[in-house]
Protein backbone atom coordinates (compact mmCIF):
# COMPACT_ATOMS: atom_id res chain seq x y z
CA UNK A 1 0.00 0.00 0.00
CA UNK A 2 1.28 3.68 -0.84
CA UNK A 3 2.49 5.77 2.27
CA UNK A 4 -0.16 8.55 3.48
CA UNK A 5 0.70 12.15 2.49
CA UNK A 6 1.25 14.06 5.36
CA UNK A 7 -0.29 17.47 5.76
CA UNK A 8 2.27 20.56 6.44
CA UNK A 9 0.78 24.04 6.70
CA UNK A 10 -1.42 23.99 3.78
CA UNK A 11 0.57 22.23 2.04
CA UNK A 12 1.13 18.20 1.15
CA UNK A 13 4.40 16.76 1.98
CA UNK A 14 6.29 13.73 -0.39
CA UNK A 15 5.17 10.23 1.12
CA UNK A 16 8.24 8.76 3.19
CA UNK A 17 11.04 7.92 1.02
CA UNK A 18 11.51 3.82 0.76
CA UNK A 19 14.31 1.99 -0.88
CA UNK A 20 13.00 2.21 -4.66
CA UNK A 21 11.49 5.69 -4.25
CA UNK A 22 14.83 6.68 -3.33
CA UNK A 23 15.87 7.24 -7.05
CA UNK A 24 13.42 9.81 -7.80
CA UNK A 25 15.27 11.99 -4.53
CA UNK A 26 16.75 15.49 -5.37
CA UNK A 27 19.01 17.42 -2.82
CA UNK A 28 17.74 20.88 -1.74
CA UNK A 29 19.83 23.15 -3.22
CA UNK A 30 18.19 26.89 -1.31
CA UNK A 31 15.94 28.20 0.84
CA UNK A 32 13.11 29.64 -0.33
CA UNK A 33 10.70 32.53 0.84
CA UNK A 34 6.49 31.28 0.87
CA UNK A 35 4.47 33.99 -0.74
CA UNK A 36 2.44 33.14 1.67
CA UNK A 37 4.31 33.69 4.57
CA UNK A 38 4.06 30.10 6.01
CA UNK A 39 6.82 27.86 6.33
CA UNK A 40 9.29 25.53 8.45
CA UNK A 41 11.87 28.11 9.98
CA UNK A 42 10.87 31.78 11.15
CA UNK A 43 13.46 34.24 11.82
CA UNK A 44 12.00 37.30 14.07
CA UNK A 45 15.09 39.70 13.64
CA UNK A 46 15.43 41.31 16.49
CA UNK A 47 14.06 41.31 20.29
CA UNK A 48 14.65 43.61 23.22
CA UNK A 49 14.33 44.09 27.03
CA UNK A 50 16.72 46.86 27.78
CA UNK A 51 15.57 49.98 28.82
CA UNK A 52 12.11 48.87 30.19
CA UNK A 53 10.93 47.87 27.06
CA UNK A 54 9.45 44.10 26.62
CA UNK A 55 8.88 41.98 23.00
CA UNK A 56 5.72 40.32 22.67
CA UNK A 57 6.05 37.13 20.81
CA UNK A 58 3.28 35.16 19.02
CA UNK A 59 3.47 31.55 16.80
CA UNK A 60 0.45 30.33 14.71
CA UNK A 61 0.22 27.00 14.05
CA UNK A 62 -1.85 27.23 10.14
CA UNK A 63 -2.08 23.29 9.66
CA UNK A 64 -6.01 22.04 11.53
CA UNK A 65 -5.00 18.62 11.33
CA UNK A 66 -1.72 18.31 12.41
CA UNK A 67 0.21 19.70 16.03
CA UNK A 68 3.55 20.96 15.50
CA UNK A 69 6.67 20.35 17.72
CA UNK A 70 8.51 24.05 17.25
CA UNK A 71 11.96 24.59 18.46
CA UNK A 72 12.06 28.28 20.05
CA UNK A 73 15.75 29.65 20.17
CA UNK A 74 17.16 32.72 20.95
CA UNK A 75 20.74 33.91 20.19
CA UNK A 76 22.16 37.23 21.73
CA UNK A 77 22.85 40.31 19.63
CA UNK A 78 26.60 40.34 20.05
CA UNK A 79 27.74 36.85 19.35
CA UNK A 80 24.78 34.82 18.15
CA UNK A 81 25.31 32.66 21.53
CA UNK A 82 22.75 30.02 22.72
CA UNK A 83 21.16 32.07 25.56
CA UNK A 84 17.93 30.43 25.36
CA UNK A 85 15.90 27.45 23.64
CA UNK A 86 12.58 24.85 24.41
CA UNK A 87 10.41 23.06 22.37
CA UNK A 88 7.16 24.33 22.28
CA UNK A 89 4.63 21.35 21.25
CA UNK A 90 0.97 23.29 19.27
CA UNK A 91 -2.54 21.99 18.80
CA UNK A 92 -3.86 22.25 15.53
CA UNK A 93 -4.48 25.92 14.82
CA UNK A 94 -3.15 26.61 17.87
CA UNK A 95 -1.57 29.83 19.20
CA UNK A 96 1.68 30.17 21.09
CA UNK A 97 2.25 33.69 23.03
CA UNK A 98 4.92 34.88 25.43
CA UNK A 99 6.90 37.89 26.45
CA UNK A 100 10.59 38.63 27.14
CA UNK A 101 11.51 41.00 29.96
CA UNK A 102 14.26 42.20 31.82
CA UNK A 103 14.72 39.67 35.37
CA UNK A 104 15.20 41.99 38.38
CA UNK A 105 19.07 40.73 38.30
CA UNK A 106 19.20 42.48 34.74
CA UNK A 107 18.99 39.07 32.91
CA UNK A 108 16.49 38.56 30.29
CA UNK A 109 13.40 36.28 30.56
CA UNK A 110 10.60 34.58 29.05
CA UNK A 111 7.14 34.97 30.58
CA UNK A 112 4.11 32.37 28.61
CA UNK A 113 0.74 32.33 30.86
CA UNK A 114 -0.47 30.41 28.08
CA UNK A 115 -1.96 26.82 28.22
CA UNK A 116 0.41 25.41 25.18
CA UNK A 117 2.56 22.30 26.12
CA UNK A 118 6.84 23.86 26.51
CA UNK A 119 9.16 21.52 26.59
CA UNK A 120 11.36 21.45 29.26
CA UNK A 121 9.11 23.20 31.62
CA UNK A 122 6.05 25.77 31.71
CA UNK A 123 6.75 29.37 31.36
CA UNK A 124 4.71 30.70 34.06
CA UNK A 125 5.70 33.43 36.68
CA UNK A 126 7.72 32.22 39.79
CA UNK A 127 9.66 29.46 37.22
CA UNK A 128 13.19 30.11 36.62
CA UNK A 129 12.84 31.17 33.00
CA UNK A 130 15.89 32.82 33.02
CA UNK A 131 17.78 33.00 29.66
CA UNK A 132 21.35 31.26 30.23
CA UNK A 133 24.49 33.01 30.65
CA UNK A 134 26.62 29.62 30.60
CA UNK A 135 27.19 30.14 26.94
CA UNK A 136 28.51 33.79 27.12
CA UNK A 137 32.36 34.39 28.27
CA UNK A 138 32.47 34.16 32.28
CA UNK A 139 35.46 36.31 32.14
CA UNK A 140 32.44 39.07 31.78
CA UNK A 141 30.64 41.00 34.65
CA UNK A 142 27.49 39.86 36.07
CA UNK A 143 25.89 43.23 34.85
CA UNK A 144 27.68 42.69 31.44
CA UNK A 145 26.56 39.11 31.06
CA UNK A 146 23.26 40.28 31.72
CA UNK A 147 23.49 43.04 28.87
CA UNK A 148 24.25 40.12 26.64
CA UNK A 149 21.01 38.53 27.17
CA UNK A 150 19.12 41.54 26.79
CA UNK A 151 18.96 41.67 23.17
CA UNK A 152 18.97 39.00 20.34
CA UNK A 153 16.78 37.12 18.02
CA UNK A 154 14.76 34.41 17.74
CA UNK A 155 14.41 31.32 15.23
CA UNK A 156 11.34 29.08 15.40
CA UNK A 157 12.18 25.62 13.60
CA UNK A 158 9.55 23.66 12.29
CA UNK A 159 11.08 19.96 14.02
CA UNK A 160 7.84 17.67 13.03
CA UNK A 161 4.23 17.41 12.28
CA UNK A 162 2.25 15.93 15.04
CA UNK A 163 -0.44 13.39 13.91
CA UNK A 164 -3.71 13.15 15.22
CA UNK A 165 -3.68 9.49 16.39
CA UNK A 166 -0.19 9.88 17.87
CA UNK A 167 0.54 9.92 22.07
CA UNK A 168 1.87 12.71 22.18
CA UNK A 169 -1.25 14.43 20.12
CA UNK A 170 -3.19 13.10 22.84
CA UNK A 171 -1.05 14.98 25.77
CA UNK A 172 -1.16 17.66 23.95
Amino acid sequence: PAARPAAVGNRVAAPAATAAGLANLTNATALGISPAGIGHILMVPYFTAQNGNATLLSVVNTDSVNGKAVKVRFRGAANSDDILDFTVLMSPSDVWTASVERGPDGISRIIANDTTCVLPWQLVEGNDNSFRTSRLDQARSAEALAMHTQEGYVEYLNMADILPNSAVFKAI
